[in-house]
This record gives C-alpha cells, sequence and structure tokens, in this order.
C-alpha cells in the first residue's frame, strides 16, 4: 500500500492510496479463509475450495468483500493521525492487480496563537461565600431542629403533623396497617398527603385516593397530632443540641467557617476549570479551512432534518441564511475546542488515566443507580459513551493547566454584578 497527498488546503488533505496486486492477493485470499471456514460447499472438501470457484461462486458479492478490507486498511491508516472529521472515501476503483482510493481527512487546524493570559475569570470573595455558608447552614439547622409545640387549633403551613395511616388496594385488602409518619406542612410541598392535612385537627380522619403505575390506593388517615414549630434563637445551649461536638455558638460559626472555606474551594477550581471551557474559543485563532466549517455545518443540518427538526430551527433564528451563520459559529467555536484541547494534551502529556475512567463510571452509576458493573459494561460496549466520558475528563484536565495561566479576579457582591452582565448580554 502507498500513500500520496494529491491537494492539500490548510487542514484539508486529499490523498491517494495505491494497492498493488499482492495488496489484492492478500485480501483476496483472507476472503477465501473466511468463506472456507464458514460455508460447505458441494463437490468440494471443507476448506478446500480454490479462490477461482469463490470468485464465480460469489460474483460482485466477492469484489465488494475485497472492497471493504481495503477500506477497512485505509482507516488503519489514518486511524493514529491528528483526525478532526473523516477519513471519508471520495472514489474508489478496483481491478484485478490494483487498487486506488482517493480518501478525504479534516485534520486539526494550526493554531494561530492563543491568549490565555488575557482570559479574566470573576469569582466571589472567600470572605462572602463563607458568611452566606454559615448564615444558611445555621438557618438551615435551625428549621431542622424546631421547639415542637402540641396545638389544638387546625394544622396550617408551617406546621408539623403526626399522622397513623392504613394502605388499602382496588380489593380492599390492607397493604400496610397503622403506619406512623410526619409531615412538614411547607407551602410548596403539594403533595395530597400534605395539602389534605391543611386546616385538620388532632383525631380527625382523612381519606386520599392514590394511583400508582395505574394501580389504585386508599389512604386512610388518622391526624395523631398537631404541632406548632418554633424555630429557636440560636443560642449556646441551642448550638450544643445542633452539634455534640460543640460547646457554643461561636466553636459552631469556626467549625460551619472551615467547612464553608473547603466548599468554597472546590467549587472555585470547577468554576474557574468551566469557565475557562466556556470561553476558550474567544482566546484561540485557528488557520481552519472554509471547507471544514461546511462539513460541520451539513453534518448538522442531515441530523436536525432527520429528527424532523430543520424548519423549527429556521423559524427560531429568523431564516435560513441566520440559521446557517449560527451553525458556522458553532462550528467554528467547536473546532476550536477540540483543536487547542488536544494540543495542549499532547504537548504537556496530559492522559486519562484508568483510575480517573473508573471514578467517572462509579459517578455514572450512582446517578443511574445501577451496579457499578453495569454501568462499567453499558460505557465500554458503546464507543460514543466512552468517547464522551473520556473527552469529558480530557477537557477538564486541560482547563485546570490553562486555568494557571488566567487572570482571578474576586470580586464583591459577586451574584448581582454576574445578574447585572447577563442583563446586559441580553439587552
Amino acid at each position: 500500500m502507498q500513500k500520496e497527498i494529491i491537494s492539500e488546503e490548510k487542514n484539508v488533505k486529499r490523498y491517494l492510496v495505491k494497492f498493488d496486486k499482492k495488496d489484492i492477493d492478500n485480501a483476496e485470499n483472507q476472503i477465501v479463509r473466511e468463506l472456507n471456514q464458514r460455508y460447505t460447499f458441494h463437490g468440494f472438501r471443507k476448506g478446500k475450495v480454490p479462490k477461482k470457484v469463490m470468485k464465480i461462486k460469489f460474483g460482485e458479492d466477492f469484489a465488494e468483500m475485497v472492497r471493504e478490507i481495503l477500506i477497512e486498511k485505509v482507516e488503519d491508516e489514518f486511524k493514529d493521525a491528528k483526525v478532526l472529521f473523516g477519513p471519508y472515501i471520495e472514489s474508489f476503483a478496483l481491478d484485478s492487480d490494483s487498487a486506488e482510493v482517493e480518501v478525504l481527512i479534516h485534520e486539526h487546524p494550526e493554531v494561530v496563537s492563543t491568549k490565555f493570559e488575557e482570559l479574566k475569570v470573576e469569582v466571589p470573595t472567600e470572605k462572602e461565600i463563607v458568611e452566606k455558608f454559615v448564615e444558611d447552614r445555621i438557618k438551615d439547622l435551625l428549621e431542622e431542629n424546631p421547639i415542637l409545640e402540641e396545638k389544638e387549633e387546625p394544622a396550617e403551613i408551617g406546621d408539623l403533623v403526626k399522622v397513623k395511616y392504613t394502605v388499602l388496594n382496588e380489593e380492599g385488602k390492607e397493604l400496610f396497617k397503622d403506619k406512623e409518619s410526619e409531615y412538614v406542612l411547607y407551602e410548596e410541598d403539594k403533595r395530597p398527603m400534605v395539602t389534605d392535612l391543611i386546616g385538620k385537627k388532632k383525631g380527625d380522619y382523612v381519606e386520599i385516593n392514590r394511583e400508582f403505575e395505574d394501580k389504585k390506593y386508599l389512604y386512610q388517615i388518622t391526624v395523631e397530632g398537631v404541632f406548632k414549630r418554633i424555630v429557636p434563637e440560636l443560642t449556646d445551649d441551642i448550638a450544643k443540641t445542633l452539634d455534640a461536638e460543640i460547646n457554643s455558638v461561636l466553636e459552631l460559626k469556626e467549625k460551619l467557617s472551615k467547612e464553608g472555606a473547603e466548599s468554597f474551594k472546590v467549587w472555585k477550581d470547577d468554576y474557574i476549570k468551566n469557565y475557562v471551557l466556556a470561553e476558550l474559543h474567544k482566546y484561540v485563532e485557528v488557520d481552519v479551512s472554509d471547507e471544514t466549517i461546511d462539513d460541520f455545518v451539513n453534518k448538522t443540518l442531515e441530523r436536525v432534518k432527520q429528527n424532523g427538526k430543520y424548519e423549527e430551527e429556521v423559524e427560531k433564528h429568523g431564516g435560513e441564511e441566520a440559521y446557517i451563520n449560527e451553525l458556522k459559529e458553532q462550528a467554528l467555536k467547536s473546532i476550536k475546542e477540540m483543536t487547542i484541547i488536544n494540543k495542549i494534551a499532547d504537548e504537556n502529556d496530559i492522559k486519562v488515566e484508568e483510575k480517573e475512567l473508573s471514578d467517572s463510571v462509579h459517578s455514572f452509576a450512582q446517578m443511574y443507580r445501577i451496579p457499578y458493573d453495569k454501568a462499567r459494561e453499558i460505557i465500554y460496549s458503546n464507543a460514543e459513551i466512552l468517547g464522551n466520558l473520556m473527552w469529558d475528563i480530557l477537557s477538564k484536565k486541560v482547563a485546570e493547566y490553562i486555568a494557571e495561566k488566567v487572570q482571578v479576579i474576586e470580586v464583591e457582591d459577586f451574584e448581582e454584578k454576574q445578574k447585572e452582565k447577563e442583563e446586559k448580554e441580553e439587552n
């Protein structure tokens, strides 16, 4: 097999791959071996059918099998190259003594410049975040540990109601009997078990009909008690009840401040990496061929049309031209991201480690509530899922590398300023 470039325009290259008689013979002999193993032919011993007979029996199908083997060899030839899109087979000519294949490759374009040192990432001050963390945690802890004061009046929003209930199925069979539970009546909680308890008093009886997976159930509920929830003021004595290791309000705040600082560090690192990935394309210039942009756009259009979403997208963008222009912008953004991430990873020996992949599989398993082995089987049997997972890990590692070069600026009143910035961008 020989390979030569027949044209080159920026990152787009066209190759002519030539196979000689020996290559053709090797492909044909491979097919004959496989067919002899798979089939038995009348008049021949198993495994002993000659090539000439095979060609006659299979005709055009035999030539197609040769073609498939040669195309596999072409794809293998380019699999280790830094290919963005392709290889695409543009033409294929085969005769008994030779074959010629024209191949189109879109390589990663040349990176003309990067300006990561100009990238500025605004983050909130640690003091602001930790103070808010401590304030919110104390509020939650007090809310979770109220003083309960039994009341005779009907239950209202904010109260705690203790109940005992029995569950019957459609046939009247008891599934649960005298089960005890309690509910806090939050205004945003619209479950029937909560909303139907509003206005009820101790000793009241309530029936609720529920349906799960097309099966009907009757809940027979007796109100055992209604309690006013009084959120206490934070004092040293109350602080001790919130945490067995704490002896004062000061100690509680110090402990929560430490937790808040640790959480802030993890959040800040993730935020910077995600921000870098989102803004990356603005600080990279590449010399990319228009043909590569068009290839990306055409593939996107093909997917959109197959999904029946084309007309919807055109209407949403105010016309076909505006939609195509938006796709071209998306194409350039994606190409910049893919190119620079791969380039930085190669130059700095940044790789996806087995442990990192294993950790991601664990996260996948937890997200979908399936065993680790099952999650691993799903991921490793699907090249697209595995590829996306590995790309996500690699991207984050490259973002971490770039983050060392960017300007991180601490900003007070961070949330307010972010909202103002978003409003300006929308307008």
